[in-house]
């Protein structure tokens, strides 16, 4: 019998992509020229290391974990697919929030699983005793959900993803993709809490999404068993050393979150005077909106080449924070789009006092 999979839509890769919430930047030349010296000494006639270790190290040292907490693959992605195979199989429910990552419900379709959602507001925002309720009344094997989430940029403090993890007796999963553009990573507290299990990735923050790296963060103990289900050579070595390096200059990334936590802050305030439309608060690296006539809104922004991310069948979309340039140019768009609203509220306007007469 065939299963019913969930299908995942890659994001178009043509025009000023803000649809996929990618980072703007290239790393530094100084970076790079460091990558391409290091380049000609990875053995391509080898199999990539699978112990990882150096990249463990780099990566603990950022994160001020122990190298032993962590699991590499290919992208977080994977380690979300690896924990849902961990956990869940036929029967068996998934818990996670509408709205969240789709990726949950591709991978819990591939083992045939329940997925049960809790709702949330339109901001993201919800009820964590309820939450906690629901899903203890469902019968939750797994909890999954991002923080900051995906796609509306809510972030719950660590307190409140504490008190979850606290309340199922299953192991919870946060998503933290995004963490780096917020500060209420629960990373210092994987050891504490032994059904914490943390996915994180370079490809947000890190700009290194053509590399697919991510990491699954969890009590040294549970990590055995994870370990022992990985794919082997999961990550190649070009990425391997890559990542490696990028790590090493962290001071670099910083520089590149703050600039755009503060462009991400600047938009929001510049986007509260936009009539026709309504943006709500993110802490991650792009912004959540919902407007009266999208068709209208997309229009405009594939006019201008600009790619979005649509939620199709809602109100709903979202913008990733670019570069200074580029965020000027939505800005742009959003502007003739309120330009246009109000030329079609006018015209309405003397129609309706044109039949009075």
């Amino acid at each position: 019998m065939t299963k019913n999979i969930e299908t995942y839509q890659a994001h178009t890769q043509e025009g000023m992509l803000l649809n996929a919430n990618e980072s703007p930047y290239m790393v530094t030349e100084k970076v790079m020229a460091e990558i391409l010296e290091a380049i000609p000494t990875i053995d391509l006639n080898r199999y990539p290391d699978d112990s990882y270790q150096e990249l463990y190290e780099a990566y603990a040292q950022v994160m001020n974990l122990d190298p032993n907490q962590l699991l590499t693959g290919n992208g977080s992605d994977q380690m979300l697919g690896l924990v849902i195979g961990t956990h869940l199989s036929k029967g068996k429910t998934l818990y996670t929030l509408s709205k969240d990552f789709s990726m949950y419900d591709y991978y819990a379709s591939e083992y045939e699983a329940n997925v049960e959602k809790y709702p949330v507001n339109e901001d993201g925002s919800f009820d964590i005793d309820d939450f906690i309720a629901q899903g203890k009344e469902k019968g939750a094997d797994l909890v999954i959900f991002s923080n900051p989430n995906n796609p509306t940029g809510h972030c719950l403090k660590k307190e409140e993803i504490l008190k979850i993890v606290d309340g199922f007796d299953c192991p919870v999963l946060i998503d933290e993709a995004y963490m780096e553009f917020s500060n209420q990573s629960v990373l210092p507290y994987v050891e504490e809490h032994e059904n914490l299990l943390v996915t994180r990735t370079l490809s947000k923050a890190f700009g290194l999404a053509g590399l697919r790296v991510g990491f699954l963060v969890c009590n040294q103990a549970k990590m055995q068993a994870y370990r022992a289900r990985k794919v082997p050579y999961a990550l190649n070595s070009v990425s391997q050393k890559i990542a490696t390096i990028v790590l090493h200059h962290y001071e670099d990334i910083q520089i590149v979150i703050q600039q755009t936590k503060s462009f991400r802050d600047e938009m929001l305030d510049k986007l509260l005077l936009f009539r026709f439309m309504e943006f709500y608060p993110s802490e991650a690296n792009f912004i959540y909106g919902k407007c009266e006539n999208k068709e209208l809104l997309l229009k405009l922004f594939a006019q201008a080449n600009i790619q979005i991310r649509d939620f199709k069948h809602t109100e709903f979309f979202r913008i990733t924070i670019g570069s200074k340039e580029e965020n000027e140019a939505v800005l742009t768009v959003l502007q003739s789009f309120v330009r246009e609203m109000l030329t079609c509220a006018k015209q309405v306007y003397k129609e309706i006092r044109s039949k009075q007469k």
